[in-house]
């Protein structure tokens, strides 16, 4: 496993826990506060999460 994929995963399912709701993940913004490329983001969303899951969030690419 990835230790930059463990780190966006981790960063992602905090802001899931913290919102009742969901959450909308900016997908550049979030690359930049990670320090990573956006399809890092974009790998760890469609290889970690799923619906089956339960994961609500939406991403917008920018």
């Amino acid at each position: 496993m990835s230790i930059l994929a463990d780190k966006i995963e981790q960063f992602i399912l905090t802001k899931l826990l913290e919102e009742q709701e969901g959450i909308t993940l900016r997908r550049n913004e979030l690359a930049e506060a990670l320090d990573c490329a956006p399809s890092q983001i974009s790998y760890v969303l469609s290889t970690r999460f799923s619906m089956i899951e339960g994961s609500l969030f939406s991403l917008d690419v920018d």
